[in-house]
């Protein structure tokens, strides 16, 4: 994937746990091959739920959810007014409607379409996925990564802390983004195989990857999202979404050397937290930098 030699190198990992905690040590090489460690904790309830609250996206799940839903809807319609059957086609649910009255028929045709439509986006909400267009106008579904970011950033704040601590005092942003994407390109990585028709499967969320020990380029780029956002929650930072590929762009100030993009009006720079190869802010992957400057990408703002 990458044109550069030199590799994030994870020296070691473990992970040890008691009743309330899980404890996680890393042991890796930064960007300039000096050897770096890593130990927090994470509370074993949250990773818990963290993991109860992703499941597969399966289509004919999601197609039961709905009939079910549509049944029950279907169910306080007064026989008189009209009647509908409701027919499972391959991977579509279709609905008949009978009725003496055209204007019957038509209030329940258009009652069992918002049905259906509700009970779709319930379904998404409650399982933590959107629908996704890209920049091509393909349109697909996605695991919520804003939700993900949002609702792990208070979990990741102990591994922003760690990090930090090990900084000389008076450290900036940049030299804590550097020191955060050398950890994060040295966690093994799992290739994202089409981001519109794999329907999310193998993405981890941010507690996943940490507890797994590796993530494809979009559960990397969360999780580096999050631990920024729990340690600057005022930074100006977007996900960057390519064909089959995730970074980040962080609100930084402009650059001279063309790695960056402007949202909202203002120049954000790119940084890689995907790995193997040791990229500092700024600095992408040949295929990385052709993309963007043909504009083959998209950005969403991450609040």
């Amino acid at each position: 994937m990458f044109s550069l030699t030199a590799n994030a190198q994870q020296l070691q990992f473990n992970k040890a746990s008691d009743a309330s905690t899980v404890t996680m040590n890393y042991q890796w090489l930064d960007q300039q091959q000096q050897p770096q460690q890593l130990t927090f904790s994470l509370d074993k309830q949250a990773i818990n739920a963290s993991q109860q609250s992703q499941t597969e996206y399966k289509p004919q799940v999601v197609q039961r959810y709905i009939y079910v839903e549509l049944m029950k809807q279907a169910q306080q319609i007064n026989p008189k007014e009209a009647r509908i059957k409701i027919v499972q086609r391959g991977d579509r649910l279709e609905f008949k409607i009978t009725s003496r009255s055209a204007q019957m028929r038509q209030k329940w045709l258009e009652t069992m379409t918002e049905t259906q439509g509700t009970a779709f986006q319930q379904y998404l909400s409650d399982n933590h996925y959107i629908e996704f267009t890209d920049h091509m106008g393909q349109t697909g579904i996605l695991p919520d990564h804003l939700r993900y970011i949002e609702e792990n950033k208070a979990q990741v704040l102990v591994v922003a802390q760690a990090l930090y601590s090990q900084l000389e005092k008076g450290s900036n942003t940049k030299e804590f983004i550097n020191h955060l994407l050398s950890w994060v390109q040295s966690i093994p990585y799992d290739r994202l195989e089409g981001r519109i028709d794999n329907n999310g499967a193998g993405f981890f969320s941010p507690l996943k990857v940490l507890v797994n020990n590796r993530g494809d380029c979009d559960s990397k780029a969360v999780l580096t999202a999050a631990v920024i956002r729990s340690l600057l929650p005022n930074l100006g930072m977007a996900i960057v979404y390519l064909p089959n590929h995730a970074l980040l762009a962080v609100d930084l100030g402009k650059r001279t050397d063309g790695r960056d993009i402007e949202i909202l009006g203002n120049a954000h720079v790119l940084i890689e937290p995907t790995g193997p190869a040791l990229l500092s802010i700024g600095d992408v992957s040949d295929e990385t930098a052709r993309q963007i400057a043909i504009g083959n990408y998209m950005s969403v703002v991450i609040p």
